[in-house]
């Protein structure tokens, strides 16, 4: 058997050397620098000059330029064929978009590297060339070459089971009936001239006998099938910018079009909205073709969201717009309705998230990134996913990995091909047979894009035939398979269910890597609440005209950089300088939005009455608002609206004496490092700070990931710490209701600087921190010592919380040592509890009693910037008596993170109320997160959850003037009406439950 193998490897071999005939060179190139091209116009000719043989082109990364040659007329199966000495990935590696006789043909890389040609005709060839992130001063090879087809089809028939022999058991009579075809086959080829017509018609002889020997004799439908899709994942950003991103989309996408004219079986799906409007915008003609490919069934456009979003960072309510935006796209341009959340590579998923999807219309979420966990393989690939109100939505994993023969590994691929030992490695790392006979695999390059090739299609034709020990090849649209697995699991009793967070073990420190980019997504996200929120009462109570689509506009870019490879700070530095530049123009576009609104609100108030204070949160409340320069409290405000206030509370109350400092609340001691060393709590007569321990410990850790620098943060970076001690300056400051301590901390290159406020009648004090921060490969955490009693935490994410453990009894357990959060993390026995609040962080770490909030990171790949500069941002400490859902914890976090705003009234007189509530409820526990104009009318849109996990009757009132309420989902659609009397109506919530109004107005 040996023998036969190392035949039939060799003779392989030289069947794919003599594919290829008539190879020549491409002589006269003509070359142009240029920039990004800004249209498919091509240059004129007399532009270019002679490229000479083994010049290198290409000054620097990201750079581009035009080739230009003309061939003379070829014959049949004749293809260009180009290429660079660059190999390997082709993500940062040289790119090229063809056009040929003046249109767009198909994308070239170090996996694409030939194009086919109009036989009988001459050819104009532009090549818009991008040098890539890597490759500089690269050369450039061309040559026509002549595909013999005879030769191809028959290393084809042969690469299929013959690839299958290297992960069958050679003891297995499917490996021996295999091996004693292919050598059968081999065997007749004439290999004494291979430029001879014998060879040839050996070649052809051979092939007839698989067709029907092998083929159509040997083999048979299989027991499994592996359902393959093409498929291209495309970072919208990451080693490259979203400007390059538009160029990708065109290579990618033009390869598939041409790949699907030469082979009619060929299906292709494709995610993110943003793409396709990429691609509409930069090559309209390529754009009606992929139209024209989804309306014949050839296309799936899947996918359901804007972006692949990052789903730890980004808001509930952006979520939902990342679905609604997302959804309704695709139905606007192709008349298509996502039915699948596809999120192959995203680090982690929130426990709100089943419920975002079913209330979007969305029944299947898939993925395979969980599949990285370095810890613990998670036990199911197809299950039930139980979100944190119950809401249940069907999840699948991608599965596909090489077979080698031996047990599957834990890691899995969404950039796969159709060789048989992905096809046979799909199914055999499949958790769930029991449930389906058919696994899903994606095919074709990604990352960078590129997609598949002529080669993963040619493999999947011989798989279709059922080759014994492979699982069967079926090319199919995604959601087909994922709609026949749903009526196969229909009531099944073999389904599993997981219930809670799907929580990636890996990638922990993106909850922290580029922190200012971080902070200008959290503003961003409240800065279009709130103006959403006071645009939808000017517009129904002053007839403010809300600018709708200026904020969409926003919205899309907010959207677009949360993308998994921009929020999470993994991307290269030109990403961010980009998004600098981004999030300008969304704060330009909601400041103007809520200004605009603010005013119009603020002329219908007499001037005589004082100053309108605006309330973005659900709570009536006191607010700490500015006013005349200094911090002042304003009482008794309306939640989600406004109130007209003459008087405010002015001054405090707080002692400062040398390190020792009290409230009406607190008696707190610093150290000599001005640590908190003591917090003594007058109403429980408890002392929060555990004996020799101190809190706001600033702490760094040396972090030298061992891959991935910008993603990870290692357990065993936690192991060692220092404390920054040293103090260079000390001074009390004083804000009109708050009094506090200025400390000046140096660290190396760095600088701490911070005011921690105290208040009067105020749980929370605040830590008012900028950072000069010039270190590498350091974390900088803030530690909170307890002596609290809690085998979990509970941690604030979108649309409610979860617990985690605060120990590492069990290795799902000790895995979660860094975890994210959103505004706040709370560690609580039965009476008595500590929130640690923040207003742009989302890394925490609450163990054994000890709160770190992560603050800082600087790695230095593939950013080597990352972090380094000033940063400026609040967290806060709240003790509070009696359990979490007995606090003010959740309205001090939309406090610190939603401050009220107060402006001067300039009406003439009073024409509108003195105070008016968007909405308000009849339980603390009901937030209204959301108030925005809704999409397609004038109607007002809310979104209130339940954050307590407590069924609870609402009572839900407006000052609007509301004639008609509806239940609807989050798209927007009507569900049911409710009666509303008064501008009151009444709905009962379920826990963690989040319900969408329609308010219809006068």
């Amino acid at each position: 058997m040996k023998t036969q193998y190392r035949k039939v490897k060799q003779y392989l071999k030289l069947l794919s050397e003599h594919r290829w005939e008539k190879v020549t060179p491409v002589k006269e190139i003509g070359f142009l620098p240029t920039d990004y091209k800004t249209s498919n116009d091509l240059p004129d000719p007399s532009l270019f000059r002679p490229f000479a043989e083994g010049e290198r082109w290409g000054e620097g990364n990201d750079t581009h330029a035009w080739f230009r040659f003309v061939l003379p007329p070829v014959e049949e199966n004749t293809f260009l064929h180009v290429r660079t000495e660059h190999g390997g990935w082709d993500a940062n590696n040289p790119q090229f978009l063809v056009y040929l006789n003046g249109r767009i043909v198909q994308g070239l890389d170090t996996n694409h590297t030939e194009v086919l040609l109009d036989a009988g005709k001459e050819t104009e060839v532009y090549l818009y060339a991008y040098v890539g992130n890597v490759a500089e001063n690269a050369l450039l090879f061309a040559d026509t070459r002549v595909l013999n087809p005879d030769v191809d089809k028959l290393y084809y028939d042969l690469l299929f089971p013959y690839e299958s022999l290297e992960f069958l058991n050679a003891e297995s009579r499917e490996y021996a009936m295999t091996l004693y075809h292919l050598h059968r086959a081999v065997s007749m080829l004439s290999l004494y001239d291979l430029a001879s017509p014998d060879f040839y018609e050996s070649v052809r002889e051979a092939a007839r006998y698989m067709d029907e020997e092998f083929y159509d004799g040997y083999c048979n439908t299989q027991a499994q099938t592996t359902v393959c899709i093409g498929h291209t994942h495309i970072d919208c950003a990451w080693l490259w910018t979203l400007r390059q991103t538009r160029e990708k989309v065109q290579r990618s996408f033009a390869t598939v079009l041409e790949l699907m004219r030469r082979y009619p079986e060929y299906k292709f799906m494709s995610s993110q909205a943003l793409l396709y409007k990429n691609l509409k915008e930069e090559a309209p003609a390529l754009y009606e073709e992929v139209c024209e490919r989804i309306r014949e069934g050839r296309w799936e456009c899947e996918g359901a969201m804007w972006v692949e979003a990052d789903c730890n960072l980004s808001s509930g309510e952006s979520l939902v717009r990342q679905l609604l935006y997302g959804k309704r796209f695709f139905r606007r341009e192709f008349g298509v309705d996502n039915r699948v959340l596809w999120l192959p590579d995203v680090f982690g998923y929130s426990a709100a998230l089943p419920q975002i999807l079913k209330k979007c219309g969305v029944d299947w979420f898939v993925t395979s990134k969980i599949s990285w966990n370095d810890r613990n393989r998670m036990p199911y690939d197809t299950f039930l996913w139980r979100g944190i109100d119950g809401t249940e939505i069907h999840t699948h994993f991608l599965t596909a990995q090489k077979d080698k023969g031996g047990e599957s590994d834990r890691r899995t691929t969404y950039v796969s091909n159709t060789h048989p030992n992905m096809v046979s490695g799909a199914w055999k790392r499949y958790g769930q047979k029991q449930l389906s006979d058919e696994v899903l695999l994606t095919f074709g390059f990604g990352d960078g894009g590129g997609g598949p090739t002529a080669e993963h299609l040619e493999l999947a034709r011989r798989g279709a035939h059922g080759v014994p020990g492979v699982p069967n090849v079926k090319i199919d649209f995604a959601g087909d398979y994922l709609r026949r697995l749903e009526k196969r699991i229909e009531n099944s009793p073999l389904l599993p269910r997981w219930q809670g967070e799907l929580y990636l073990e890996f990638h922990r420190g993106t909850y922290t890597t580029m922190a200012n980019n971080k902070k200008n997504n959290r503003f961003s996200e409240f800065l279009y609440r709130n103006a959403e929120l006071f645009g939808a009462v000017a517009q129904h109570t002053v007839g403010y005209a809300f600018p709708k689509a200026s904020l969409h506009d926003g919205w899309e870019m907010i959207l677009t950089n949360q993308f998994h490879d921009i929020i999470p700070g993994s991307s290269i530095k030109a990403v961010y300088d980009q998004c600098a530049i981004d999030y300008a123009d969304v704060r330009a576009r909601g400041e103007d939005a809520l200004g605009g609104a603010l005013s119009a609100i603020a002329k219908g108030i007499c001037a005589d009455e004082g100053y309108v204070v605006f309330s973005p949160t659900a709570n009536e409340r006191r607010a700490v608002v500015q006013l005349d320069g200094e911090s002042v409290y304003a009482e008794h405000l309306a939640p989600m609206g406004y109130t007209v206030c003459k008087t405010f509370t002015r001054g405090n109350h707080v002692s400062v004496d040398a390190r020792t400092v009290e409230t009406d609340l607190y008696r707190v001691k610093l150290d000599e490092s001005y640590r908190i060393c003591s917090l003594y709590d007058k109403r429980s007569e408890r002392e929060l700070v555990p004996e020799g321990s101190a809190w706001n410990e600033l702490r760094v850790y040396a972090d030298h990931p061992d891959a991935y620098d910008a993603w990870e943060w290692q357990a065993y970076s936690r192991e060692e710490y220092t404390v920054l001690t040293d103090v260079t300056s000390v001074e009390t400051v004083e804000d009109g209701i708050r009094r506090g301590i200025r400390t000046v901390r140096p660290y190396r290159a760095s600088t701490v600087t911070q005011v921690i406020w105290f208040y009067d009648d105020e749980e929370r004090i605040d830590f008012e921190t900028t950072v000069d921060w010039q270190e590498r490969h350091v974390m900088l955490k803030t530690a909170f010592p307890t002596d609290i009693n809690a085998s979990a935490a509970t941690y604030d994410v979108q649309f409610g919380t979860v617990e985690r453990p605060t120990h590492f009894n069990t290795s799902w357990d000790s895995a979660k040592f860094e975890v994210c959060a959103h505004k706040f993390a709370d560690l609580s026995d039965g009476s008595y509890g500590v929130a640690l609040l923040n207003d742009c962080k989302y890394g925490y770490d609450v163990h054994d009693g000890v709160m770190q909030l992560s603050l800082l990171r600087s790695p230095t790949y593939p950013n080597p910037a990352a972090d380094r500069g000033t940063h400026d941002f609040t967290y806060a400490i709240a003790p509070h008596m009696g359990t979490l859902n007995a606090s003010h914890v959740k309205a001090d976090a939309y406090a610190l993170n939603a401050p009220a705003i107060v402006v001067p009234a300039t009406g003439e007189k009073t024409v509108l109320p003195t105070a008016l509530s968007a909405l308000r409820t009849n339980a603390a526990n009901l937030v209204c997160d959301t108030v925005k104009p809704a999409e397609d009318s004038d109607d007002v849109i809310l979104r209130v959850f339940e954050y307590a996990n407590m069924r609870t009757k609402g009572t839900l009132t407006t000052d609007l003037p509301v004639t008609h309420v509806y239940a609807c989902d989050m798209l927007e659609n009507e569900l049911c009406e409710i009666p509303v009397e008064n501008g009151t109506f009444e709905y009962t919530f379920g826990g963690f439950e989040i319900a969408t109004f329609k308010l219809v107005m006068e």
